[in-house]
């Protein structure tokens, strides 16, 4: 990377790294494709980071008091401790020309840390789940605390935005989301859409029209939290088996001490047909899993992206994920990914509850029934899926918050605020912006509940809106040209899969 295009970033995140939840596995990965593409990466935790970032410079706080959340702390650290004092450079000498904050967990140490600190530098703030929607799946029997709980996370995601220069996405339902909260403060900063970076691993070579037992499936994600579905998936794979469809659930995801309890609760549910193996930090193991099963499932009830999908994608294993999420959008997105390919990966929320576990037992047996068709669509998709690597991720995060117009203010802030999505490679095309449609706009993407409840629709993620024109503040990022208006790009025709790959 030639050094006027390089850029110094800072990375705040409480924990960073496998085996630690979604916000920490995405932080690792997005640390270490900006480091690889050149960019000089500083990454500050209050954990110690235990797992490899390479090419990333690591920090920590002072250690972290007992009864304190890992976020406080950050953001406090960020406000009152000089930066020496954490290996930081020093602000009178070298400013960062990026500071990055996730959601409410570090996203407050961000803005703390530019404003403290270092004046010159851009901040892009991640949203990474809807604060308001979450706690209404979550707290479904109790809506008053799910009110109260939306209310304070919206609250802390508004100020936050009203304070940066770029607000991102992760994924489409996320990015609409983002626009809609920026939207409702005085000063309103651009938007982009970020996409998880897929990593293509070798395809998985196998002989579904041979396949002898159950059909295996696998799931990933934190066993014994309501959110993550696996009770219903547990109880359609008892319905399929008492109907003479052999199927398995494999779940990976419980700490080792609870994995008795929740092992006996998902074997009450399914049967006998589900096994739970605790987490695991090692990524050979998660891929062994992966490689090992026949589809991966994700039945969450509401999930912003859901990294799972695409980490199966990058095996050439089919996947099934729930309509309320960020990974059933972006395949579900004709102007991305081709339709043929994809939509049989989307199970569709049903209106009642209570008719989930049917859809989802529905699903699976269509998916054991098409096996042979959906293996070579998963390898299909694997190919497209190259060009939306993590590397490609940190090349167009990387040009969109440097080329950022100033945030505008006032009544008409929302509509001059810029919009931008990552196209294939890398590329960074600018988009009109979603939060400020007239209603009765037309609507790419499925109606789920998600943007039923919270008008998150796809409205104008096809069209080319105008950019508010003007400068950044601060010293300017390396990348200076403003990115022009553009037109979707057309979706690629991936090729078929090559073989090569290990067999099962």
């Amino acid at each position: 990377m030639p050094d006027e295009q390089r850029q110094k970033i800072l990375v705040l995140c409480d924990e960073s790294g496998m085996g630690k939840g979604g916000v920490p596995v995405f932080n690792q990965q997005i640390s270490v494709a900006l480091a690889a593409q050149g960019h000089d990466v500083t990454l500050l935790t209050v954990k110690p980071v235990e797992s490899e970032h390479d090419g990333v410079t690591l920090r920590t706080t002072a250690p972290l008091p007992d009864h304190v959340e890992g976020r406080d702390w950050l953001k406090q650290q960020c406000a009152t401790r000089n930066p020496a004092e954490l290996g930081l450079p020093d602000p009178r000498q070298q400013q960062f020309d990026l500071i990055i904050g996730h959601s409410r967990f570090s996203g407050p140490a961000a803005v703390a840390m530019r404003d403290a600190w270092y004046p010159e530098a851009r901040v892009a703030h991640f949203l990474h789940t809807s604060p308001e929607r979450l706690p209404q799946v979550k707290y479904a029997d109790n809506p008053a605390k799910a009110a109260e709980k939306g209310s304070e996370h919206s609250g802390i995601e508004r100020v936050v935005m009203a304070r940066v220069d770029l607000v991102v996405g992760v994924g489409p339902l996320l990015t609409d989301e983002a626009k809609r909260l920026a939207a409702k403060n005085e000063r309103v900063p651009s938007a982009h859409e970020l996409v998880p970076g897929t990593r293509i691993e070798p395809l998985v070579q196998r002989n579904p029209q041979q396949q002898e037992g159950p059909l295996q499936l696998l799931a990933l994600g934190r066993a014994g939290d309501p959110l993550k579905g696996f009770e219903d998936a547990a109880r359609a794979v008892k319905l399929l088996n008492d109907q003479g469809v052999a199927v398995h659930l494999t779940v990976r995801g419980a700490p080792e001490h609870l994995v008795p309890g929740l092992q006996q609760q998902l074997s009450d549910l399914s049967g006998g047909h589900v096994t739970l193996r605790p987490f695991s930090d090692k990524p050979d193991a998660i891929a062994n899993d992966i490689r090992n099963a026949d589809a991966v499932v994700m039945p969450s009830k509401h999930e912003g992206f859901g990294l799972v999908a695409t980490e199966a994608l990058g095996h050439g294993v089919p996947v099934l994920v729930n309509e309320e999420s960020g990974a059933a959008r972006f395949l579900k997105d004709a102007n991305r990914v081709p339709a043929e390919l994809s939509a049989s990966s989307v199970v569709p929320e049903p209106a009642n509850p209570a008719h989930r576990v049917k859809a989802w037992a529905a699903a699976i047996h269509q998916l054991k029934e098409q096996l042979p068709q959906r293996v070579e669509q998963a390898g299909r998709l694997r190919e497209f899926l190259k060009s939306y690597s993590w590397e490609n991720a940190a090349t167009a995060l990387a040009e969109a918050a440097s080329t950022a117009p100033v945030p505008g203010t006032g009544p008409t802030a929302a509509q001059q605020a810029r919009a931008t999505v990552q196209g294939p490679q890398g590329t960074v095309v600018q988009t009109s912006q979603s939060a400020t449609q007239s209603p009765g706009s037309p609507a790419q993407g499925p109606q789920s509940p998600l943007a039923k409840a919270a008008a998150l629709t796809s409205r104008g993620r096809s069209g080319t809106g105008g950019a508010a024109q003007g400068g950044g503040s601060g010293t300017q990022g390396p990348a200076q040209q403003r990115s022009a208006p553009a037109a979707r790009p057309q979706v690629p025709q991936p090729p078929k899969p090559q073989g090569g790959g290990p067999s099962r």
